[in-house]
């Protein structure tokens, strides 16, 4: 027997396919986000991080960005400095994009900022 939350987890499926994170000081995080799953996701909250890092450099939450089963959704974000209390984007670095469901699903991917 599967727990609920397995059972809520396993509907959510997204793929990041693309993703372009701008460096300080006009921040911002493009994402080309897949719905694999069967039910529709809303995107709610996302994240930048350094790799390792579990203190994130941004954190933004947005209105919800609903991503239905087979489509591509394209999510731009600006992170304004207010957003950005953990430090800088820097170009040419590694960083984690998170983005985080309304059922609290996360979906990462690793992009060097430009």
């Amino acid at each position: 027997a599967t727990s609920q939350a397995e059972q809520i987890a396993a509907s959510e499926k997204l793929k990041i396919e693309a993703a372009k994170l701008t460096a300080s000081p006009s921040s911002s995080v493009n994402l080309h986000v897949r719905n694999l799953g069967g039910d529709a996701a809303r995107v709610v909250h996302i994240y930048v991080l350094k790799p390792g890092s579990l203190t994130p450099i941004c954190s933004v939450i947005i209105s919800p960005v609903v991503i239905n089963p087979g489509v591509v959704e394209t999510l731009t974000v600006g992170l304004p400095a207010a957003s950005c209390t953990g430090g800088t984007i820097d170009s040419g670095f590694d960083y984690v994009v998170k983005i985080v469901t309304q059922k609290g699903t996360e979906f990462a991917v690793t992009v060097t900022a430009s």
